[in-house]
């Protein structure tokens, strides 16, 4: 590639940014394309979709711009995006260069600079904020290096999730999915939603489409906390939902990971909720989910495998606080179960 060509000038526009990102769905132009938003759903979609997905859908959890360069000084030209009324957060993206953390720096209303990076050529990697939502305008090298694409060349790896995948109180490198990436060597696409992951059938059908050499399906929280899902549905979503994976992904190795400890929740029903018939506990949910492995094992689909949740977390960690609020693992944890679901994936 020479110097004449976009993809190695010193300044990358907006369409070379949106083609350098990696653990993105689709990305949203602004009409006089100044800017690109990532998403992490399909843009033409997202009206069939509802609100407790798209908001968190907006976030670019796991979506990382890379760059391979000389440069030792990088002006990432973005600015986050507060809806009215929603929370407030503050937006941090991780820069790593080859594989390693080098540092976290917060997203001003110019963007942000990374300076001070290693001399010569090498991989750079931006990891975008957990939240709130990134407009993308431009990547500038500030020493006039020139900027050359950095594809992921890793195993494709797609999580669903909920909030703990999604990285609930960690940093954009540091959530379980992110660690566990890097321990195993695979380019993430993290589909954790905080709140929404209720197994929807266009999800699973955009699951099914996304390519991916490895899958993981953490479910179950989310269907406690709403209880839209109970004991004669809960089950057949979950055959629905690996049914269509199946349908164009048949071989790829998926894990569904059950719940993690969730103490109270284990045996009693979410707050204030009246008691209705087929109201599932959360160790309850966790049950059927390994049930319907089990099943779908026996029935001949051995690529799919189970992991109770609680390996991640139990009741042990949670004894030691590492759930400040009962429910999401502290930011030291998220990576400690990242650790530990990479050991899982890698003794199998």
């Amino acid at each position: 590639m020479n110097a004449t060509t976009p993809w190695a000038a010193t300044s990358w526009g907006v369409t070379e940014v949106a083609r350098a990102l990696e653990g993105v769905i689709d990305v949203e132009w602004a009409a006089d394309r100044s800017w690109t938003l990532p998403w992490r759903l399909p843009v033409a979609d997202l009206d069939l979709h509802h609100p407790a997905v798209v908001l968190p859908a907006m976030c670019p959890s796991g979506i990382r711009l890379r760059v391979r360069t000389a440069s030792t000084r990088l002006l990432l030209d973005a600015e986050s995006v507060q809806l009215q009324g929603g929370p407030v957060f503050e937006a941090w993206c991780d820069l790593s260069v080859d594989g390693e953390l080098v540092r976290s720096t917060a997203l001003g209303v110019a963007g942000a600079v990374f300076g001070g990076l290693p001399a010569g050529m090498k991989d750079v990697e931006i990891a975008l904020p957990i939240a709130p939502a990134v407009r993308l305008r431009g990547l500038r090298a500030l020493d006039g290096a020139p900027l050359h694409p950095a594809p992921d060349p890793r195993p494709r790896w797609t999580v669903y999730g909920s909030s703990i995948t999604h990285g609930y109180a960690a940093a954009p490198t540091q959530t379980w999915p992110a660690t566990a990436a890097r321990l195993l060597d695979r380019n993430l696409t993290n589909l954790g939603y905080g709140g929404g992951c209720l197994l929807d059938p266009l999800v699973g059908r955009m699951l099914a489409k996304h390519p991916a050499d490895f899958m993981t399906l953490e479910l179950g929280i989310n269907v406690y906390n709403t209880a839209a899902l109970r004991e004669r549905t809960f089950a057949p979503a979950v055959h629905g939902l690996l049914a269509e994976i199946r349908s164009r992904r048949p071989d790829v190795p998926i894990t569904v990971v059950g719940p993690v400890f969730g103490g109270e929740r284990e045996t009693e029903l979410a707050d204030g909720m009246l008691e209705r018939f087929g109201d599932l506990t959360l160790a309850q949910l966790r049950e059927v989910l390994q049930r319907s492995v089990e099943l779908l094992r026996k029935r001949g689909d051995t690529a799919l495998t189970w992991m109770d949740g609680r390996e991640l977390c139990s009741a042990a960690d949670a004894a030691r606080g590492v759930l400040p609020d009962g429910l999401h693992p502290d930011a030291a944890h998220q990576q400690e179960m990242g650790r530990r679901y990479a050991a899982a994936e890698t003794g199998r």
